[in-house]
């Protein structure tokens, strides 16, 4: 069975447990990281040579918000075609356009209970 390599970057502790545990309990072939801002997890991917096969933003967080992390992502050669997921809590007319201006990303509203928590992460890592 092949391990998917999942990153979730996201401020909030409670909200990144809970993605994890969701992600572990019904995905378990999944190997997950944890950050906390988008600048933690650029300097991983800068640092290391793992290459995730996702890479799970939160919208709002403080040093490098979920946009700038994208679009720091969509810069580069190597890292532009990691499948990237923006999740919020609300968008706004203003965050549809930064969206467009930086280019490829899924954005999804975040999930505010397990079950749909449960039910993303069945969609993004189908069995």
């Amino acid at each position: 069975m092949k391990h998917r390599l999942v990153f979730i970057v996201d401020d909030d502790d409670d909200d990144r447990f809970m993605l994890w545990q969701a992600f572990q309990k019904h995905h378990p072939a999944c190997l997950l990281y944890t950050f906390s801002n988008g600048q933690e997890l650029l300097d991983h991917l800068t640092d290391y040579a793992d290459r995730p096969d996702l890479i799970i933003l939160d919208l709002n967080m403080p040093v490098l918000d979920g946009f700038a992390t994208l679009q720091r992502l969509k810069l580069s050669s190597h890292l532009r075609t990691i499948p990237t997921v923006i999740l919020g809590s609300s968008f706004e007319t203003h965050d549809n356009l930064c969206l467009n201006e930086v280019g490829t990303g899924t954005v999804l509203v975040k999930p505010t209970s397990y079950s749909e928590l449960v039910r993303l992460t069945n969609q993004l890592c189908p069995v």
